[in-house]
């Protein structure tokens, strides 16, 4: 008894720290299914402030008998971390080159160029280490670390993300049995619980984290009319994150006649709520290529992690999967033994002629209705799916149905170098030739023009670069051809 006392003791000292009481989305599905006071008196300790060292509960990956948690001290020093983090936005241009002109931005920022500016996908977090404002344009650039490389970038082409959350609940984190964590808990909130109620806690515990690690069970694959009820926001679990901004989640069930009418090779991969199993949190369409394959299209979820979980699930089936979830038309695929492959021309067969409307599209976006097929390449005969409004249209040959060109005069950079100083930012002055020194009454003196740096700033560019007048610096302009 003595012993069993000491240990009890030892273990609520370790958590020892006044904090608010942190849970996982998880963690706390996971409490509300358990019928048991002990969850019941968990569920009120969550966002009180108690003496607790570990903090940030979640479930531990793949076990059913361990929680996860962080070191609170540690989870304070990440979320008190000032520093910028940004993810790049742009396409086409939006940061500087490597070059000679671009020299004293680069000097202003502390930037030292190596190789090639880094261009960055939209799905990376950088650090932003220095920013400065053009005097001409502006502009704000921001040299930008990220993991594999760095650049400097037009401030307009990055967003701020915050990150440190997350990394809280995917950094420093150690694994604790469920019984001793969950005893240390109670200890520190002022409760106490028999060693024989504790047991029958942990036994519902495991039981109830089996099910939820198989989170498989949740996924269904549909086809036909199922896949119009599906795709309506009504049928989500609540309208949130990608899967809730959906462009199609709010149409007519008539916009996905060309996925119901194909049953035999376009289907509904679904993934069911947790908590509802009426209602989805995610779905992506199945396509069976014209190669035999099956590939997953673009995943939408109302939690990003449950994004892996769909890669999860079709590696387990055999499926081909995007490399980037995101409306790109590129054959860049994640094949179901997990190496980063390029289908090429991906193309789907299916019924010909017409439709009575037409859904947005993102990978096979090109419709031939004389063959009948989809395609993620163009061809003179295909029309282009990416309305909103049930409707096809020809793709510009000269915009590829951006909308947007890529400014010639500035080759999408926004600005071109300085003719007046070279792209130095200043030249070389002539009331001292150079010398910094003017002969004066008494002898040669600091001259006045240039401050005796034998150099005068340029007053046309101060940086070196001009904004560029087709475009307005922006990099592109509107397509003649299409607008």
């Amino acid at each position: 008894m003595i012993k069993r006392y000491l240990e009890f003791v030892n273990e609520s000292i370790e958590l020892v720290l006044e904090s608010d009481v942190v849970y996982s989305k998880m963690f706390r599905i996971a409490l509300s299914k358990i019928e048991n006071p002990i969850s019941k008196i968990l569920l009120d300790l969550e966002n009180k402030d108690l003496p607790v060292a570990s903090n940030y509960f979640d479930l531990a990956k793949g076990k059913n008998d361990t929680l996860s948690v962080i070191p609170d001290r540690k989870a304070k020093e990440i979320l008190e971390d000032i520093k910028e983090m940004v993810r790049f936005t742009g396409s086409g241009g939006g940061w500087l080159k490597h070059s000679d002109a671009n020299t004293s931005i680069f000097q202003k920022l502390g930037y030292e160029p190596e190789g090639d500016a880094y261009q960055p996908n939209s799905s990376e977090v950088g650090e932003v280490i220095s920013k400065m404002t053009s005097q001409t344009s502006a502009k704000v650039w921001c040299y930008v670390k990220f993991t594999n490389g760095k650049g400097v970038y037009n401030q307009e082409k990055l967003t701020v993300v915050d990150e440190r959350l997350k990394e809280v609940w995917s950094k420093n984190r150690q694994e604790v049995r469920i019984g001793r964590a969950i005893r240390a808990l109670l200890a520190v909130s002022g409760e106490s619980v028999l060693d024989k109620d504790l047991e029958i806690f942990v036994n519902q515990w495991k039981a109830t984290i089996d099910k939820i690690n198989d989170r498989f069970q949740y996924f269904d694959v549909v086809n036909g009319q199922d896949i119009g009820h599906w795709y309506h926001y009504s049928n989500y679990k609540e309208r949130n994150g990608s899967l809730g901004s959906s462009c199609m989640s709010n149409v007519n069930n008539n916009y996905f006649d060309i996925y119901m009418t194909n049953t035999d090779v376009c289907q509904l991969v679904i993934l069911r709520s947790i908590e509802d199993d009426s209602k989805i949190v995610g779905r992506a369409l199945l396509w069976t290529l014209s190669d035999g394959k099956k590939f997953i299209d673009r995943i939408y979820t109302i939690q990003d992690s449950d994004v892996q979980l769909f890669k999860d699930y079709s590696k387990e089936n055999g499926w081909y999967t995007k490399q980037y979830n995101s409306s790109t038309d590129s054959g860049r695929a994640i094949s179901p033994d997990g190496e980063f492959v390029d289908l090429g021309e991906i193309t789907v067969k299916v019924k010909s002629g017409y439709y009575e409307a037409y859904p947005y599209l993102d990978t096979l976006k090109n419709w031939n209705p004389n063959r009948g097929t989809l395609s993620n390449k163009s061809d003179d005969e295909s029309y282009n799916l990416e309305s909103t409004n049930g409707e096809y249209y020809n793709r510009c040959e000269y915009c590829d149905g951006s909308g947007n060109q890529s400014c010639s005069n500035c080759d999408g950079d926004g600005s071109w170098q300085c003719g007046n100083c070279d792209g130095n930012g200043d030249f070389y002055c002539n009331d001292c030739k150079g010398t910094g020194k003017t002969e004066g009454e008494d002898g040669p003196e600091e001259c006045d023009e240039c401050g005796g740096s034998g150099r005068e700033n340029c007053n046309r560019c101060e940086d070196g670069s001009v904004e560029c007048d087709d475009c307005g610096g922006r990099g592109s302009h509107s397509c003649y051809e299409c607008q």
